[in-house]
């Protein structure tokens, strides 16, 4: 499929991506600016890919409001631990970057693990890896300063958007938002940031 020629799972050694394969099951899905991919408590009926945009992950908390968990963006498979585990989600995805990518069947993303050992290879390494992100995030939280946490936050940031040639990232979140992915009340992110402002010329502009 031309469309995919450019899909971050585009294998190196052949010439279409490993969802390709199964082009016949394979359909697109396109989400705007606020919507919800799924929401928690859904079962799934697949595997998202995402090509463009991103997604914010969150989880409803006892206190009814939401605590975000991570970003995700292009070359991301959105839905693979619930539908693995064949369990419903406990986390929301919810767009704030249009996003676009193909969308594979649970039936045919299940044959596609039995059958391609590379895609299994693959994914094992990516749910490697995020246990590995997941356990340096709980460092993160128990051992390192405030100030230290924000600023690896931010510079996080270029990897779901988009940096101009001057360096500026056009952090597409509210501060509300921002704070919460670092794990910190909003009123200390803002004082951080006055700080950075303040010793290091770092400026930050973000939707209020």
């Amino acid at each position: 499929m031309n469309q995919c020629a450019n899909c971050p799972f585009h294998q190196k050694d052949r010439e279409q991506c490993l969802f390709d394969l199964h082009h016949k099951d394979l359909s697109h899905f396109s989400f705007k600016k606020n919507e919800i991919v799924f929401s928690e408590k859904q079962s799934l009926k697949g595997i998202y890919c995402i090509k463009e945009g991103t997604c914010l992950i969150s989880k409803t908390c006892s206190n009814g409001r939401d605590q975000i968990i991570e970003l995700l963006s292009r070359g991301t498979l959105l839905g693979t631990r619930s539908v693995l585990c064949e369990e419903q989600t406990n986390l929301k995805a919810k767009v704030i970057i249009p996003m676009k990518g193909c969308f594979l069947p649970k039936i045919q993303f299940l044959k596609l693990l039995k059958e391609k050992p590379e895609f299994s290879l693959f994914l094992t390494k990516e749910l490697a890896r995020y246990i590995k992100k997941t356990d340096n995030k709980i460092i993160s939280m128990g051992q390192k300063k405030m100030h230290q946490r924000v600023a690896e936050v931010i510079s996080s940031m270029s990897i779901h958007f988009n940096t101009h040639p001057d360096g500026y990232i056009d952090i597409k979140l509210r501060r509300e938002d921002l704070a919460n992915l670092v794990g910190i009340a909003t009123e200390s992110l803002i004082r951080v940031i006055s700080y950075f402002q303040e010793n290091n010329g770092f400026q930050l502009k973000a939707d209020k």
